[in-house]
This record gives structure tokens, C-alpha cells and sequence, in this order.
């Protein structure tokens, strides 16, 4: 038998074992011939891959495989400059890398062409820079560092006395856009609900207060900060890593048992705020930033710590302490490049192992090529384990675009 991807299935192979869903269901039995319409019904179920008979699985699969295998020496060298700051030898990475390998390889034979930074950025190291006053960067009524209106009526809302989920419901369905975007969200593969929720009266009832609030907090502030315009940074690759990195943390969460799925997806949305502050903020301090992480190779967050003494995990914890977010959202934040500094609290932990994935598997590059380096701490904080890698990369792969189209429709 062969593990094949969901997009890699056709009508006519043949299911090599039963197959069940993640709450134990069973859909289809063994030795069933796949129809198309039983490939629309695993995407509805979120089905991610299935056992398939040998002899079923036909030319056309084999011939995609070998333009893999033809591939993979020209995605382990591209990858290679890209893991310089881990040990891909040494376990969790080995799994990462040789996973996101195997990934690169089948874009590399469908076409796609690496990107990478590769220019430095002139700058006069020798200049004195002032002292970088944190507060003072979030001082005053600034368009990036206030909320959108629409969340704080939700935190007057849920902070009420005599708060209902009928007045959150209420106060969600007058901003037409969010409430379009929070429906489609929650009707998507990601939440896997079985029949189609019509009403954010419904939504809220299934997946409570806390929840939707996270998620509405999640799609309000990508709707008003996606458009930011900045020299250094790509806006659509940081939006895209920034979904990737709440899809990875939200699984994780789920795989590991943990309440508040829809918070951890939330803190994947927002964990790299603070940057946008210090580029709409301190933009001189940053550009020296960039260039001295490009010139010398280091992880971003090292450098800005170097140059403003600051990182944007730091930066991104006061904001959201100015926000009055709930802690846990808070950690997410502050201590996605630093767990240590939050005594590996899970929410930390567990957002800077869904960040390391998240740069692992994008073909988006922004800012520097190196992905950061995958602190062992905190994967042992989380209780992950390696065999949990692989498909939690292919349920992201097969949730990926869809969100990515909920939050970037017009």
C-alpha cells in the first residue's frame, strides 16, 4: 500500500484500508474504488490522506513521483542555505527538513521557482543611533497600535454584567465584512462542522464566547493592518506566514488536547504585530536591523536585539498588554522567539515551535532566508512528538489556501 495526498488521488484507485475520520467515523471501507464525488467528500471532512492498493495507484502517480525523486537534490541545496541555523542531522529538524524536502521537490517539478534574499542593504554601520524608547513607540491615539472599533464594542460586550452570547452575536453581525469572513471561516474544512452555519447567532453558540471573540479579534486586525505599506517588508508574504503560522499552532493545540484551539490560530495570526510597530514606528532602526541579519546571517529577532535592544516578540507583548488581550494570547506573542523568558509556558512553546514550522514550509521569503532556530526546550515543553510532523504539515497544506482566500477576498 502507498500513503497518498488528497490532491494526488484520481477516480479508480482503490482504498487500501477503511478509512475513518478524526472523531472515529467511518467513510469509506476497503477495497472501495474512489469517484469524484468521493474525493469532494474527504475535502469536506478534512480528510488529509489515504491508503491506496498498489496496483491501483496507476502511470500518471508514478511518473509524478520520479519528477519528484528528479527534484530533490535542487530542494535539499536551496534548504540547506535556508536551515543553516539548525541542525538538520538532529531530531525534530531532521523530520522537518526531510518532510519540507519532499514538499519543495514536488513544487520545484511543477514549476516553481525559488525566491530568496540575496542583496544587502546599504546602511553605515558606524552611525550612532539613538536610544529606542519602546513606550514611546506605542504612545499616543496611533493608527497601528489601536484596536479595531468593532473588537473593543465585542470587549465591552463579553466585560458586560449581563453579557449574552445574543449581544455578542449582535454586535459581530454589524460589520457586514467581519461577519462574512467569521462565517466563512467557520464553515471552512478547519473547523470540520458537519452542516453549514448560517448566522453568527449559530456560530457563537458552537463554538462559545471566548472562541469567536479570538477569532474575531484574529480577522478584524488582518483586515485593517493587511494593507500597511513598508519598503523592506513583503505585506502579502508576512499576511500569508502569519495564517500559516496560526493553522500550524491551532493543529498542534488540537493534537495535544489543549482548550482554546481557536485562541492558539489567533496568537499565529497576531505573534509577528510587533514587527509592523517597529516598522511603521522605528523604520531607521530596522532597515539597520535587516542589514546586519542578512550580512551576518543571523535570526531577525537577534538582530533588532542587537540594534534596538528590543525584538518584535517584545514589542508585540506590550501591544497586546495595551490591548488588554488575554494572556495566553499575550505569551503567544511575547515569547515566540523567547519561551525561556515565560518559563516554557505552553502557549509560548507551542507558537514558536508552530512559527519554526510555518517558516520551514513557506515558499514565501521575507526579510532574510534563514528560518529561525528551532529551540529544543521548548519542543520538549510541548510534549510534541516527531511522528505528529508530517501531517500536521499536510492538514495545513490541504487548509492553507482556502484561508488564505477567506481573508484576502475583497
Amino acid at each position: 500500500m502507498a500513503l497518498v495526498y488528497i490532491d494526488d488521488l484520481t477516480p479508480g484507485m482503490i482504498l487500501g484500508e477503511d478509512l475513518f475520520t478524526s472523531k472515529n467515523r467511518l467513510v469509506l471501507a476497503e477495497g472501495v474504488a474512489l469517484q469524484d464525488e468521493h474525493l469532494r467528500m474527504f475535502k469536506t471532512w478534512g480528510v488529509i490522506e489515504v491508503e491506496i492498493d498498489d496496483d491501483s495507484l496507476g502511470e500518471e502517480y508514478r511518473r509524478k513521483q520520479e519528477a519528484i525523486a528528479q527534484f530533490m537534490e535542487q530542494a535539499e541545496t536551496y534548504l540547506f542555505r535556508r536551515f543553516i541555523l539548525n541542525d538538520v542531522e538532529k531530531e525534530p529538524v531532521a523530520t522537518i527538513y526531510r518532510h519540507v524536502a519532499h514538499r519543495f521537490a514536488q513544487s520545484l517539478a511543477h514549476g516553481w521557482e525559488p525566491d530568496s534574499v540575496t542583496s544587502e542593504i546599504d546602511v553605515d554601520f558606524e552611525e550612532k543611533l539613538q536610544p529606542l524608547s519602546v513606550p514611546k513607540l506605542l504612545a499616543g491615539d496611533v493608527e497601528l497600535n489601536s484596536l479595531p472599533g468593532v473588537y473593543n464594542h465585542i470587549v465591552e460586550v463579553l466585560n458586560h454584567p449581563d453579557s449574552s452570547s445574543h449581544m455578542l452575536a449582535k454586535v459581530i453581525s454589524k460589520d457586514a465584512s467581519l461577519s462574512v469572513r467569521l462565517l466563512t471561516l467557520v464553515n471552512s474544512p478547519v473547523f470540520g462542522f458537519s452542516g453549514k452555519i448560517d448566522s453568527v447567532t449559530r456560530a457563537v453558540s458552537l463554538l462559545g464566547t471566548n472562541e469567536l471573540t479570538s477569532l474575531a479579534l484574529g480577522v478584524s486586525v488582518v483586515n485593517k493592518f493587511k494593507d500597511i505599506p513598508s519598503d523592506m517588508l513583503d505585506m502579502d508574504a508576512f499576511w500569508r506566514h502569519s495564517i500559516r503560522c496560526g493553522l500550524f499552532a491551532r493543529i498542534l493545540a488540537k493534537h495535544l488536547g489543549l482548550q482554546g484551539e481557536e485562541a492558539f490560530f489567533t496568537g499565529g495570526l497576531l505573534h509577528d504585530i510587533g514587527r509592523l510597530t517597529l516598522l511603521g514606528r522605528a523604520s531607521h532602526h530596522y532597515k539597520r536591523a535587516v542589514a546586519k541579519a542578512r550580512k551576518e546571517h543571523l535570526p531577525m529577532y537577534r538582530a533588532e536585539l542587537e540594534v534596538m535592544q528590543t525584538d518584535h516578540g517584545a514589542v508585540g507583548k506590550l501591544l497586546a498588554m495595551r490591548w488588554r488581550l488575554p494572556l495566553p494570547l499575550t505569551r503567544m506573542i511575547g515569547g515566540h522567539h523567547a519561551p525561556r523568558n515565560n518559563d516554557y509556558a505552553i502557549e509560548a512553546s507551542l507558537m514558536h515551535v508552530a512559527d519554526v514550522l510555518a517558516h520551514s514550509c513557506g515558499h514565501e521569503v521575507n526579510l532574510v532566508n534563514e528560518i529561525p532556530p528551532l529551540q529544543m526546550e521548548a519542543w520538549e515543553a510541548t510534549g510534541l512528538k516527531e511522528d505528529m510532523i508530517a501531517p500536521t504539515i499536510r492538514q495545513v497544506d490541504a487548509e492553507f489556501k482556502e484561508v488564505v482566500q477567506i481573508f484576502f477576498r475583497e
